[in-house]
């Protein structure tokens, strides 16, 4: 069975696609100091590689669903693809996951953002600091997390689509 033919109607679309964004949040918990000492970011890659696989397959499925091809979806989930490894770049220049494992576990993070990198990041944004380097890096963060926002916004498009 080909997981990109059939069709998906509204309902059960919004419901998958909820539960891939909710599980999307939940995985950055894998993120956290002690899951990274132990098995690097591996986990993280693993669950989030399938979770846009479960994406597309549910974008493309609606869209067979509503008349439209699955080129779209394709590009974006590329696109997010891109951007996670552009992410993972980040966390990598900030907390060096090597370091973690030699230091005994701690916090990847130690600015009081529990673990979580994706707010550590996004905190950065919000530091006065304008010289040339630091703009440059905002620049960085705001283009990974971008796809994110594009994919929740093409989510809501494709769920309201109408049935052909």
């Amino acid at each position: 069975m080909d997981l990109l033919k059939g069709r998906l109607a509204q309902k059960p679309f919004v419901l998958g696609v909820t539960a891939v964004y909710l599980a999307g949040i939940a995985a950055h918990a894998l993120l956290s100091g002690e899951l990274v000492a132990r098995a690097g970011l591996w986990r993280f890659i693993v669950v989030e590689t399938a979770l846009i696989a479960i994406w597309l397959m549910l974008h493309v499925r609606r869209l067979n669903d509503a008349g439209q091809g699955p080129a779209t979806a394709i590009g974006i989930a590329v696109v997010y693809i891109l951007s996670l490894a552009l992410f993972l770049m980040l966390l990598a220049f900030f907390t060096n996951p090597n370091a973690v494992a030699a230091s005994n576990a701690e916090s990847v993070v130690d600015d009081g953002s529990a673990g979580i990198p994706a707010l550590f990041l996004l905190g950065i944004l919000f530091k006065p600091d304008a010289g040339v380097f630091m703009t440059m890096l905002k620049g960085m963060i705001v283009l990974a997390f971008l796809p994110a926002g594009i994919s929740l916004v093409f989510s809501v498009h494709t769920a309201i689509r109408s049935r052909v």
